[in-house]
């Protein structure tokens, strides 16, 4: 580690240690915050005007969880981002939205509060990530650990290394790692598939996703899955894998998960994935799907769903008349739902960019909440989603509106438009009984509801009238 990191690290962890205390302080037994990362940004300055001299103070990131239980007794767990002057805070964020800052320091502190953001504003996403409490300390581990294995310290000569870490604890690292390093290549090799055996998957995989492009318009599928130490990810039937070795463990299900590398070792993912009982043919659950041809469904049509015990994204395989389509999941946040998207195979069409941002999480937490809410709009409305923007999240961008009959007035207006039901039925000619249903029907069925199409759809109206009038004069 260079010197400057050491100080960065110093400064981080002096600051966890001020504003954990305050924070556990304000623990209670339905709500907990925990703190995961500190991220040093930097020194701003700014004028004292009262006391006319410069005064300076570190801005920090803080990443939490907040861990709560509804009324319900059921637990959740929120990610934010807290921003902090000193060891004052001063915003925060929800998911990956943009901080929003505390009003009173908005309107008090102007100056502070533009020097925080230009400092924010300049310095890269890799330095913060990079310089971060996890990252640094994980550096600092690892250096540790080398030197220790690679040159065979004796505990002298380990005292001579600048860190800060008590011989104790530099012990039970090396202890920690070893055991760590003993399961992993125990765990590694019970399931390790040997080079003939891997070609004997590349033969028998009935589906393979390339794990190194991109599934969501920014982060690759690797990296959603936590799989990122492999190339590419293989569906085969699981007789098919105790056919090739007897020894890898492989679960009661119809299909198995495999992961190879560019090298061709492979591995047999079963363990690291676990069955879904809740969704799928047998599920009680519905799945709401983006599909490669830019549509959405929600259905329960996929064979197996695998969760990620790492992360708790999902995998799911659906078996349409023997092609596999393979879909990446998450949960919503409010219904506890997946909601997910096709992810790109040899044989599935190019998913458009548009499509794939979708499920951007930059979006923030509630977007896959807001695509579930969309498309079972669409869907329970009976109506064929036809573009992205059905399924955007995104309400006011939909190609078509769901008029309820139930629930409207006749001096009710049209939805995106200055006209009631009422006078767009006169401008229509529909008079009488059941004017008004006739009007649901025809916005229903229009691709757009805006002033210009109902116009447009009157002015046709119009026109038929005007050529059977003709007709008949003549």
């Amino acid at each position: 580690m260079t010197q400057k990191e050491i100080d960065i690290l110093r400064i981080e962890e002096d600051f966890k240690d001020t504003i954990e205390n305050s924070i556990v302080d304000n623990n209670s037994d339905k709500k907990e915050l925990k703190i995961t990362d500190v991220s040093f940004i930097g020194e701003i300055t700014w004028n004292d005007k009262i006391n006319k001299r410069l005064l300076s103070d570190y801005v920090f990131l803080v990443d939490v969880e907040i861990y709560e239980i509804d009324i319900n007794g059921k637990k959740r767990v929120t990610e934010q981002e807290y921003c902090y002057l000193g060891d004052k805070r001063i915003g925060g964020t929800l998911g990956n939205n943009p901080i929003v800052y505390n009003k009173n320091f908005e309107m008090s502190e102007p100056d502070k509060l533009k020097a925080v953001k230009e400092i924010l504003e300049k310095t890269p996403i890799e330095e913060v990530e990079n310089n971060s409490l996890l990252n640094l300390r994980k550096k600092e581990t690892n250096e540790i650990l080398s030197a220790y294995f690679e040159r065979d310290l004796i505990e002298e000569e380990m005292q001579e290394l600048e860190v800060y870490l008590k011989d104790k604890e530099i012990h039970e690292l090396i202890e920690e790692y070893d055991e760590e390093e003993l399961k992993e290549d125990k765990d590694y090799n019970e399931n390790k598939l040997s080079k003939k055996q891997s070609e004997k998957i590349k033969v028998n995989g009935i589906q393979k996703a390339d794990l190194s492009k991109k599934v969501d318009g920014k982060e690759t599928l690797g990296k959603r899955l936590d799989l990122e130490k492999y190339d590419n990810l293989y569906v085969v039937y699981s007789e098919d894998v105790k056919d090739i070795s007897k020894d890898v463990k492989v679960n009661d299900t119809r299909y198995s998960l495999i992961g190879m590398t560019k090298d061709g070792e492979a591995k047999v993912l079963n363990d690291e994935f676990e069955m879904d009982n809740t969704v799928g043919n047998n599920g009680s659950r519905e799945q709401t799907k983006i599909r490669a041809n830019s549509t959405a469904t929600r259905d329960n049509r996929d064979s197996s769903v695998y969760k990620r015990k790492s992360n708790g994204m999902s995998i799911g395989c659906e078996n349409n008349n023997g092609y596999i389509n393979m879909f990446l999941y998450g949960k919503t946040f409010e219904e506890n739902e997946n909601v997910g998207i096709q992810i790109e195979t040899s044989q599935t069409h190019h998913i458009p960019i548009k499509t794939r941002e979708v499920m951007n999480r930059n979006k923030g937490v509630y977007q896959k909440d807001k695509i579930q809410n969309e498309v079972k709009e669409h869907t329970d409305n009976k109506c064929e989603i036809k573009d992205v923007k059905d399924f955007d999240g995104d309400e006011n961008t939909a190609s078509h509106v769901h008029v309820n009959e139930e629930k409207i007035n006749e001096n009710d207006y049209i939805p995106n438009t200055n006209m009631t039901y009422r006078d767009f039925a006169n401008k229509c000619g529909y008079r009488g009984d059941g004017s008004i249903e006739k009007v649901i029907q025809v916005i229903n069925e229009l691709d757009e509801v805006n002033n210009e199409t109902v116009n447009q759809y009157i002015e046709d109206i119009e026109e038929e009238y005007r050529l059977i009038n003709d007709k008949n004069i003549n």
